[in-house]
């Protein structure tokens, strides 16, 4: 739908940025259902616009690279959701200080600006604002700490903007957290051992998430404010892994033992490394020989298999990682508190599976 001209009316207009992702999609569809304003679903491409293509949504062109299609798709906005980002991290940090300059010109009211815990490294124990984001030469992390930085540097200039930094988002068209671990357990073995997965796993259901984004989109904040934001439970990594296998109405797991988790790790990540390295630099030729060949697609697929269900070295270390992120700021402030418990929040996710196929009856 095309983007009006008209003065702006006394009912809210809110820009998500990023809308054909997994929380912007979901904060599209929220903000229509429960009609909490004009809403407006900024694209990169209008392919990705397919899921919430189903609603009344504006459907704007929005690639944050063009300063000029970021203009144009915040006329007459008065709020703004910024969840577009991308793994280049010029496209990311550039694209925010287009989003946070656009809104500053167009008069905006408040910029929900969604951040990540990864800005504080790999700390330990309880973890509040307070603690410090230094750089760790970790791409994604530094990468959301430079695009902060524009958000703060937005703020100093009156932008009332408001940073949330979210924990690990779970829920439907969750792919890493949620799809990616529902096809491991439905491919033994289980490749991850108790002593392994010890360690908190910060999840927040994707609608909890929501719900502290328009929380903050109502909330008169000191710009630049940036808060934390997690589930209403911290269970370790083995209690999601049990419970996500129980939802999904799955047998038992048996996992191996921590020798027999890392040497499969150690074995398969050559391949892992050398995969991404052949498809990132002939991706056109190994397609074509995909199609054109049975004997390569059917490698291609259990290659495929064995990297999609065997955990990475790296991911070891998050597994045993003891942290916890503090939302008392945020639910002090903000006034919301997250309202899904685990079991609750699978269930749902579960069903979202089955609907969509990813759930294959035994």
């Amino acid at each position: 739908m095309p983007v009006s001209d008209s003065p702006m009316s006394e009912r809210r207009t809110v820009l998500v940025t990023g809308a054909g992702g997994f929380i912007g999609g979901r904060i599209v569809e929220v903000l229509q259902t429960l009609d909490a304003g004009n809403v407006r679903a900024g694209l990169r491409r209008w392919g990705s616009g397919a899921r919430v293509g189903r609603f009344t949504a504006d459907l704007v062109k929005c690639d944050l690279r063009s300063l000029t299609e970021v203009r144009d798709a915040m006329k007459n906005v008065t709020h703004v959701v910024h969840c577009a980002v991308s793994m280049d991290h010029a496209n990311t940090v550039d694209g925010t200080r287009n989003v946070m300059a656009a809104a500053k010109e167009a008069g905006v009211q408040r910029v929900v600006h969604l951040s990540t815990i990864d800005v504080y490294g790999t700390p330990v124990g309880e973890i509040d604002e307070s603690h410090a984001t230094p750089k760790t030469g970790k791409p994604y992390g530094d990468m959301k700490i430079d695009a902060e930085a524009a958000c703060q540097d937005a703020a100093a200039r009156g932008l009332p903007v408001t940073l949330l930094r979210p924990t690990l988002v779970h829920g439907p068209f969750s792919a890493t957290w949620t799809i990616a671990y529902a096809q491991r357990l439905q491919s033994p073995p289980w490749l991850v051992a108790e002593a392994d997965a010890a360690g908190t796993c910060n999840l927040i259901y994707v609608d909890d998430l929501v719900g502290f984004v328009m929380a903050a989109l109502d909330a008169q904040t000191v710009p630049g404010e940036a808060f934390n934001v997690n589930g209403r439970e911290r269970p370790t990594w083995n209690e999601y892994f049990h419970a996500l296998n129980r939802a999904m109405g799955l047998p038992p797991l048996l996992p191996r033992t921590p020798t027999q988790a890392r040497a499969s790790a150690r074995i398969v990540d050559p391949l892992r490394k050398s995969a991404k390295f052949l498809i990132k630099n002939f991706e056109a030729p190994i397609m074509g020989a995909y199609r054109r060949s049975d004997t390569v697609k059917t490698l291609m697929k259990r290659a495929e298999r064995l990297i999609r269900t065997t955990p990475a070295p790296t991911e070891f270390d998050v597994y045993s990682r003891k942290a916890s992120y503090s939302t008392a700021k945020a639910e002090r402030l903000l006034g919301y508190r997250p309202s899904f418990a685990l079991d609750e929040a699978l269930t749902l996710t579960a069903a979202w599976l089955r609907a969509s196929g990813l759930i294959v009856p035994a």
